[in-house]
């Protein structure tokens, strides 16, 4: 009887190293001035910063969007038939750039101060926000703001979980 070792196990090819975060890029997407909207503009910006170095900021990017988009279907012509809002994203060299454009309205906007149920949106983007502010006026205005780049985690440890 013959006894053969079996050959050596080959080589597994290295895994690609894991890329960098990226910036994402510049987008912006319309839609329609309806409130079923505002979670299809949650989707869009989430969809932009997924794997990018903006990621672990998108629980509160997309809180903020949801507050601007509503309050244009609420509080602007944007809401009225046929009305439309736009968002879009446009990084900075250190910053996140989120703008909500909407079709004007009477109002300006502004932080409430209080503690009603409704109003509170703009004190939710000032609060959370590095910057914000609005441009424009009842004919068409945007509100944006801003959130800095999070400070790069380290990389993990390089463990050898199997000691050779």
């Amino acid at each position: 009887m013959m006894i053969t070792t079996p050959p050596p196990p080959s080589p597994s090819p290295a895994s690609p190293a894991p890329s960098a975060p990226h910036v994402p890029a510049a987008s912006h997407q319309d839609f329609p001035g309806e409130l079923r909207c505002v979670s299809a503009a949650r989707r869009f910006i989430t969809r932009h910063l997924r794997d990018s170095r903006y990621e672990p900021l998108i629980d509160d990017v997309v809180l903020l969007v949801s507050e601007l988009a509503g309050n244009a279907v609420v509080h602007t012509r944007s809401g009225e038939p046929h009305g439309t809002f736009s968002v879009r994203l446009r990084p900075t060299c250190s910053a996140l750039r989120i703008s909500v454009l909407d079709q004007g309205g009477y109002k300006v906007p502004h932080v409430r101060h209080g503690c009603g149920e409704r109003g509170r949106g703009l004190g939710l983007v000032d609060a959370i926000a590095d910057r914000w502010g609005t441009d424009g006026d009842g004919s068409g205005r945007t509100v944006w703001f801003e959130v800095s780049e999070p400070p790069a985690r380290p990389a993990p440890a390089k463990t050898n979980a199997f000691p050779t």
